[in-house]
């Protein structure tokens, strides 16, 4: 019970550290903690009942878990899962699992999988953050429409059938998706990585970008970055610094690349020596069997 109190305030630590350090997001020093899962007294079993009972500025802390549900986050409170591999908000027809409805959310430490329209939906809102997630096998990983202003930093978002992000305007009244801040996240096995027709130049932070497992840039310079931008698809936005190796806290570097020259260079000369190598032996061999007739 000791370790787990101390991982839910580290926890928080670790929320509040992004907030300050990165995004202004909610207050949190008035903060009632509302628990689902685990064995406490008065804990909720549902994730949805919480957030009905939660007010502004409330923090959900969820432990490990399936949670067989979609919830729809209508207020600012933030909601943490306990550890992101093993809490999980898993889709049973659901078209939207996490449908974010209000300012100021902030939503980490969860694997969320198994929407069958997508796994988070933003809409219409602005000020959210999205961190510390893996956001896997939906239609749409993250889908956000007309939002503004949101957050996506240090998500694994792999193998959606779809995109994995989705951002959208609404032309109407010229409801634009702009402001919205995308950095360190992980791009792999989805059918199309991203898709942004809004205005969004920040596709990176403090010249850190994502990681895409279709980006075949180069990096000469050997920084773990690549050297030329990535372009999104659905407009003008791009990452100018892409990840040459996923994020797992620091910037990695690729152990082993070639470009298309120096590949060519190499199938050339082994091809010379190859050559050079065999004719002799091919020659020998000839006349050895040329002796025999």
């Amino acid at each position: 019970m000791i370790i787990k109190k101390f991982l839910l305030y580290f926890t928080i630590f670790v929320l509040i550290l992004n907030i300050v350090t990165n995004f202004q997001i909610c207050k949190l020093a008035d903060a009632e903690i509302l628990y689902v899962g685990g064995g406490g007294e008065g804990n909720y079993s549902i994730i949805q009942n919480a957030i009905k009972y939660s007010s502004a500025g409330d923090i959900i802390y969820v432990y490990n878990g399936t949670y067989y549900e979609d919830i729809e986050v209508n207020k600012p409170i933030s909601i943490i899962g306990e550890d992101k591999e093993s809490t999980i908000i898993k889709g049973k027809n659901s078209l939207n699992l996490v449908k974010i409805k209000a300012q100021w959310i902030n939503i980490t430490g969860f694997t969320i999988r198994n929407g069958i329209t997508s796994g988070i939906l933003i809409e219409n809102t602005s000020n959210c953050s999205i961190f510390n997630n893996n956001i896997v096998y939906n239609g749409i990983g993250i889908n956000v429409i007309s939002s503004r202003s949101i957050n996506f930093f240090n998500n694994t978002i792999s193998n959606n059938s779809v995109f994995g992000i989705n951002i959208r305007s609404i032309q109407i009244d010229n409801h634009m998706s702009t402001d919205n801040t995308i950095f360190h996240n992980n791009f792999i096995n989805n059918f199309k990585n991203v898709y942004d027709e809004g205005i969004n130049t920040n596709w990176s932070n403090i010249s850190e970008g994502n990681y895409y497992d279709d980006y075949n840039g180069l990096d000469k310079n050997n920084d773990g970055i690549g050297d030329e931008p990535y372009l999104i698809l659905g407009g003008d936005n791009r990452d100018d610094y892409p990840l040459m190796m996923p994020y797992i806290g620091k910037i990695r570097l690729k152990e082993f690349y070639v470009d298309d020259v120096s590949l060519y260079k190499m199938l050339i000369i082994g091809m010379i020596v190859a050559i050079i190598f065999l004719l002799p032996i091919a020659y020998a061999w000839y006349r050895k069997t040329r002796h025999l007739k």
